[in-house]
């Protein structure tokens, strides 16, 4: 399922988890989490919003109803080596508002 941008600000409840996914390392898309199921965040048209930088996306999401946050890369390695059924995400927690040391955030 998706929501537009729009949609997404006048939720009716919090997101408990925004998943910002690391997209063959040039952009970044959103998936939004709340207690019943996932929605990719889209624009007006319903293309899915692709963000170019990290300092974008905490724009962004400072603008929503949520919790928490994680960047998430999925690695394909395993694949690319032939092992079967290999997970290679990585999770990061993505701090949604700036602290004085811009080299502490992620």
């Amino acid at each position: 399922m998706s929501l537009t941008l729009k949609q997404a600000r006048q939720h009716s409840t919090r997101f408990h988890l925004a998943e910002v996914e690391a997209l063959m390392g040039t952009f970044y898309q959103i998936h939004l989490f709340d207690n019943k199921r996932g929605h990719l965040l889209t624009d007006d048209t319903g293309r899915p919003v692709q963000l170019k930088s990290l300092p974008g996306v905490r724009s962004l999401l400072q603008q929503l109803p949520l919790d928490q946050a994680e960047l998430v890369h999925r690695s394909a390695f395993g694949e690319m080596i032939g092992l079967d059924d290999t997970d290679n995400t990585l999770r990061v927690p993505l701090r949604l508002h700036q602290t004085d040391n811009p080299e502490a955030d992620v």
